[in-house]
């Protein structure tokens, strides 16, 4: 088995916080986001965090870092790429960056193909990807260092209905499995990172399934790359303590809710909260009678390694950075895949 990824999402206002421990552990590094305007990748808002770069290569040669590329609630790759003149000139785009800030490759977070309606996005992923697999592959020739292509890709089957996966996956070096919000637009309460299935859950999903779906695709195990949370999702107003809180409706969807560093210093400390784990889905909640939050800690993170080893999957991500303080979580996924 080759040594695992692990991979952090770091917002680019959060370059300064990585510190020379971590950046030594890391194997890559994804800054987001590179923002898709007027139909070409801008980076106006963050390259100013940019010459925190050179410190973090200094910590780790061996650190691969990607531009991170539109994000969540980004519209604007369907239009970037509805024709061959325009796919071009955003691809041309996206390297000028690339190149001017020797980044090591292009992580694509797009924030879906066909998501608003639009099917023939489903081609045009395709299109984008093996444009940018040719661009890198010639920048990497020319710098004499590979350079890497991945794209954050959502845990569903809807996910891969819109898009032409077994044409993608070749392309790619590895594909990063958002596992995560897997609940919470929605009702009711649940876990929203859960590695297994929840016992008796009216929403059934799980980062296995995500996994297993990955797999029937045709995706191999090893470029396979789970995702751990570094944030939650609350939902208020309960209003059943029945399962302490888990699988009942409640006034509100389950929108974000406290990073780690809040829930491990505020929260967990808290004598109006108290600390569940489910045991079938490895998964910890808080709940207090009134607010119910999902979130991923230690111990389901130890999970989510070892079950990487145990399917020789590819390793893990996490997003994002700056939502821990404590380095706990940071901590806990390295131990788990390289300890």
């Amino acid at each position: 088995m080759n040594s695992p990824i692990f991979a952090g999402y770091v917002v680019a206002s959060g370059l300064p916080h990585i510190t020379e421990s971590q950046a030594k552990r890391l194997t890559h590094l994804n800054v987001a986001f590179g923002i898709v305007k007027d139909k070409k990748i801008n980076v106006e808002a963050i390259e100013k965090y940019f010459r925190f770069l050179p410190k973090l290569r200094a910590y780790n040669p061996n650190l691969n870092i990607l531009l991170s590329t539109g994000g969540g609630n980004q519209i604007g790759h369907g239009e970037a790429t509805a024709d061959e003149a325009s796919l071009n000139a955003f691809v041309d785009s996206t390297m000028e960056v690339v190149e001017r800030y020797d980044f090591d490759g292009i992580d694509c977070d797009w924030e879906f193909p066909g998501y608003y309606g639009n099917k023939e996005e489903k081609y045009q992923f395709t299109a984008l990807m093996t444009a940018y697999r040719k661009v890198l592959d010639e920048y990497a020739q020319k710098r004499g260092r590979k350079c890497f292509l991945t794209t954050a890709a959502a845990a569903g089957q809807w996910y891969l209905d819109d898009i032409e996966m077994d044409k993608i996956h070749p392309l790619l070096d590895f594909v990063n499995l958002m596992t995560y919000d897997l609940r919470g637009w929605n009702q009711p309460t649940g876990h929203h990172t859960n590695l297994f299935e929840p016992k008796d859950a009216p929403i059934k999903f799980s980062t296995h399934e995500g996994v297993t779906l990955l797999l029937d695709a045709g995706v191999p195990a090893e470029k396979i790359v789970i995702g751990a949370a570094f944030y939650s999702r609350r939902w208020d107003g309960v209003k059943s303590c029945e399962n302490h809180g888990l699988h009942q409706e409640a006034e509100t969807i389950g929108d974000f809710g406290p990073r780690y560093t809040e829930i491990a210093l505020i929260y967990e400390k808290s004598p109006q909260f108290v600390k569940y784990f489910d045991e079938t889905a490895k998964a910890p909640f808080l709940f207090d009678g009134y607010s119910f939050i999902s979130y991923d800690d230690p111990m389901s993170l130890s999970y989510k390694a070892k079950y990487v080893k145990e399917n020789s999957l590819g390793g893990m991500m996490y997003w994002e950075h700056t939502s821990d303080a404590t380095g706990t979580l940071f901590d806990a996924i390295y131990n788990g895949l390289f300890l």
